[in-house]
This record gives structure tokens, C-alpha cells and sequence, in this order.
């Protein structure tokens, strides 16, 4: 089932982004990338660099499929249907413990952007402050909410605990509960705050939590085939290139995609919020040294051991020979 709905996915994507004619397309490599998230300012990336012909300029044939209902991106790269996925590096971990064979080429955030949203009138400012307060979890992040607990030495029996829909602020902002988790920095807060609570966003990442959320990955032996470095080093370049449009000005390059209409429904207020918001998640001062999208090897030993204590896999996964630099270094990464 899954397939057949990819595979519509998929038909319905090269559809909406368009396509080359059959005569020019015969000359480029073709390949597909599936995104981690709905065709928003968060895939700029990949879709300014669509439109904008910059794989075309790269002698690429790119065929963008944004994420939604029926779309498994760890399945799709697996199966062949996509040739780069780009999705939560736990759920890369997990298919690896199962027996898949990926390889990591880049992670757009150097900082996870998955956080604990509280109310600022709480006073909670760090972990440490929900001893005797209200703490709303997501059912779908039960595990991390108690790893988050767990590894911030906080028992559950000195926070009152209620579990909550995925997409429930009501409570928040009621004042039923002090803080919710997990929830995205660019999201909720926003959405919280102009219902007329002002919030305090406590990112997991910087208290033992850590990821590069929307890791680029692909097949392991597709990575090692004859040309396919070439390829991947030229869908980087082209990528990166309008990420340096998005880095010259956030609130355009939100613009662009709202009016685009890549996605129906986006909010240009909280696209531009969600887009100037982003630009902090993602440099660093590796990417200052060695370029955007650089993978730290030091944060994936931490997402590892953070995937074995929420049971996403079954043993803490050895990443050093699973993530590579290669690529970002053949594409000659900017570096902001």
C-alpha cells in the first residue's frame, strides 16, 4: 500500500513543479528527492533550486517530492523510488537497525528545532523549573518526553503529566498546563503567541537531546556506484546556491514560496516568522568553518544513543561510517 501511494505522491508532485521536455531532459542525470516536510519555506532549498533552474545548470533532471499522507521517506529511498531522502535522523537509524544500508551526506539543522514550548508567565526557563509544574506531552512523543525528563534528572512524579493530541495548544493556552513537548520552534510558539500568550521555547537540543533534523541520506550502494558522488555533489551545489538566496534575504525567500503556492494554506506572517526563526538553527560554527549542511559527528553519536534510550533502535548504532562530509566537501558548501 505504501508504494501505490507514493508512487501517486509522486505523480501528483511532478505534476504540480513541472517538468523538462523530453528532448532536454535526455541529456541529464536524473534523480528524486522526497521531502521532509510539505513544500514550505523549511524545503526552500530544494524547491527555489527547481524553479530556478539551477539543477538544470547542474545537468540535473530533479524530480521534488514533498512529504505528506502515504509519503515514507525511509521506504521510498530504500525501494529505489527516491534517490535522496531528507528526514528526522532517528527514523534513518531505525531503517539501518532494521537491516536497510543508508548514507548521510548533510543535515540542514545544526541545532534541532524541536523544542519544549511554555507558557512565560510559568517561569519555566530550563528543565530544572517543571519540578511541581503542569506538562502537557504529545501521546505521539510520549517516549521523548520522558527521555527528556529522564536525562534532565527530573522524576515524573514531580511534574503533573497529561498527555495531549499532536496538534492541541488549547490547553496552553487556558492555562491547564505550564508547558508542552515535543513541539517545533517555529510552530506552536508562533500560534500561541497570537492567541495572546507570550512563550518561552526551550530547545531539547541544547540539554542532551540533540539532532541534525532533515538529514539528507541515500542508499549505500547507490552512494558508492560509479558517477553517483559526481550526481550528488552537483544536486548539493545547486541546492546551496539557493540557500544563498534564502540566507541574502529570509523574508523574501518565505514571500516566494507563499506566493508561490507550492503548498495551499501557508500563512505568510508565519512564513516569514518560521523563515528568520530558521536562519539561527541552521549555522553554526562548523558551518562557519567547513559550510552549510556539515555533519558533526560528535551530535550523531548523541542522536545514537538517544535513539537506543527511545527504543527506535535496538542497539546504539555505530554512525561514524554512516554519515560522510564527502559531499559538501566536493560541493564546495558555502560557509555561513
Amino acid at each position: 500500500m505504501k508504494h501505490s501511494s507514493s508512487l501517486y505522491a509522486l505523480t501528483l508532485a511532478a505534476a504540480s513543479f513541472g517538468g523538462l521536455s523530453a528532448a532536454s531532459a535526455e541529456d541529464l542525470d536524473k534523480l528524486t528527492v522526497v521531502l521532509g516536510y510539505i513544500a514550505d519555506v523549511e524545503s526552500y532549498g530544494a524547491i527555489y533550486a527547481k524553479e530556478m533552474g539551477y539543477f538544470e545548470e547542474e545537468g540535473l533532471d530533479v524530480t521534488v517530492i514533498p512529504a505528506g499522507v502515504g509519503i515514507d521517506q525511509v521506504q521510498m529511498v530504500a525501494s529505489g523510488m527516491a534517490t535522496i531522502g531528507i528526514v528526522g535522523p532517528e527514523l534513518i537509524l531505525a531503517g539501518i537497525d532494521k537491516g536497510e544500508d543508508f548514507k548521510i551526506i548533510a543535515g540542514q539543522f545544526q541545532r534541532t528545532p524541536v523544542a519544549m514550548t511554555c507558557r512565560q508567565d510559568s517561569g519555566v526557563e530550563k528543565p530544572a523549573d517543571l519540578v511541581g509544574k503542569r506538562l502537557g506531552v504529545k501521546q505521539i512523543a510520549a517516549a521523548y518526553g520522558d527521555l527528556f525528563l529522564g536525562k534532565n534528572g527530573i522524576s515524573k512524579e514531580d511534574v503533573d503529566i497529561t498527555s495531549i493530541g499532536p496538534n492541541d495548544i488549547s490547553l496552553i493556552v487556558a492555562d491547564k498546563i505550564d508547558c508542552m513537548i515535543t513541539t517545533f520552534a517555529f510552530s506552536e510558539p508562533r500560534l500561541i503567541e497570537d492567541l495572546g500568550v507570550p512563550t518561552t521555547v526551550i530547545s531539547i537540543g541544547d540539554y542532551g537531546m540533540n539532532s541534525q533534523m532533515n538529514s539528507y541520506f541515500v542508499d549505500a550502494d547507490y552512494y558508492e556506484a560509479e558517477g553517483s558522488k559526481d550526481i550528488l555533489a552537483r544536486y548539493m551545489r545547486a541546492e546551496m546556491k539557493a540557500w544563498e538566496s534564502y540566507f541574502a534575504d529570509p523574508k523574501a525567500a518565505a514571500e516566494y514560496i507563499v506566493n508561490g503556492g507550492f503548498s495551499d494554506g501557508l500563512d505568510v506572517d508565519q512564513q516569514i516568522y518560521h523563515s528568520e526563526q530558521q536562519v539561527d538553527y541552521m549555522i553554526s560554527d562548523l558551518t562557519k568553518e567547513n559550510g552549510l549542511m556539515w555533519l558533526d559527528p560528535a551530535i550523531w553519536v548523541e542522536t545514537a544513543e538517544n535513539a537506543k534510550e527511545a527504543g527506535l533502535t535496538s542497539t546504539v548504532l555505530d554512525t561514524a561510517p554512516i554519515i560522510t562530509n564527502e559531499i559538501l566537501e566536493m560541493a564546495d558548501a558555502p560557509k555561513y
